[in-house]
């Protein structure tokens, strides 16, 4: 039995785990394989699909499956599927026929377990293609007919709180889930659907008391990890309503966030 047996430690990837320049710090690096060494389960809760989260096998392997779709799905790593997912229902093309006619400058992607598709263009949607390197699949998001799991809006970030307010005060508001994600990206999500759901489900999986779970963010889409985890940690560049929501409030994620936050566990700071 090694000192971290029996806790789950989830993190956010951009702005968490990654620097600003979306690299792993060594030390990082060697905190996780520490961790992972004496009994602890690693993995990251992601607003990411599968294709584009398995970038970071590169430089770190998580030991224990992932929370994906900003928690609509749980992938395992090992097995190369996803072990549980949520799914939005048919009348979710609605949703993108409104946001379409009201922002028509917005740039549109369809997320099913195993594609992403790109429905509508624009530089931003371009550049996140480009960014994590997607094959071409453009289409009609009328014609996707296999289940979605997550839609990505993406605007200017002035334009996302626009998106939010007409969603939010349209038919939809109760139907579905809704979160931003970055300063350009507004999702829509199956109903229910959270990064905190996805952690709370694995757990399940994994037979680990919530309390013996640990969920690091930032963002918005972070809130119910860290809301809902055992211990719930904000890095210091967290917004606020992450850092209010928190525990326990650690560095910042160009100061190797978690490294730090396996060092307070280790410590005590952090009480499981």
């Amino acid at each position: 039995m090694g000192k971290f047996s029996g806790i789950l430690l989830c993190t956010d990837l951009d702005d968490t785990l990654l620097t600003t320049d979306k690299k792993i710090s060594d030390n990082n690096r060697r905190a996780i394989d520490y961790f992972k060494s004496e009994g602890g389960l690693f993995t990251f809760a992601t607003g990411r699909v599968p294709h584009g989260a398995k970038l970071m096998l590169e430089y770190i392997n998580p030991n224990a499956p992932m929370v994906c779709f900003n928690g609509a799905g749980i992938y395992d790593f090992a097995k190369d599927k996803l072990v549980w997912a949520a799914h939005l229902d048919k009348d979710a093309v609605k949703v993108l026929e409104f946001v379409e006619e009201l922002f028509p400058q917005a740039g549109i992607e369809v997320c099913s377990a195993d594609k992403i598709y790109f429905a509508k263009m624009n530089h931003l949607v371009w550049e996140h293609k480009t960014i994590e390197h997607f094959p071409d699949l453009f289409a009609d998001y009328h014609d996707i007919t296999e289940p979605w799991s997550k839609v990505l809006f993406m605007t200017e970030p002035e334009t996302v709180p626009l998106v939010k307010e007409a969603l939010l005060n349209s038919e939809f508001a109760d139907k579905y889930s809704f979160v931003r994600s970055s300063p350009n990206y507004y999702e829509l999500l199956p109903k229910g659907a959270s990064k905190g759901g996805g952690l709370i489900e694995l757990a399940r999986i994994l037979g680990i008391p919530r309390e013996k779970t640990i969920g690091v963010g930032d963002n918005e889409n972070d809130l119910t990890l860290v809301q809902m985890a055992g211990a719930g940690v904000a890095v210091a560049n967290a917004v606020d309503m992450v850092k209010r929501a928190a525990d326990y409030i650690t560095v910042d994620n160009n100061s190797s966030a978690i490294a730090a936050v396996i060092r307070a566990v280790e410590d005590g700071k952090i009480k499981l």
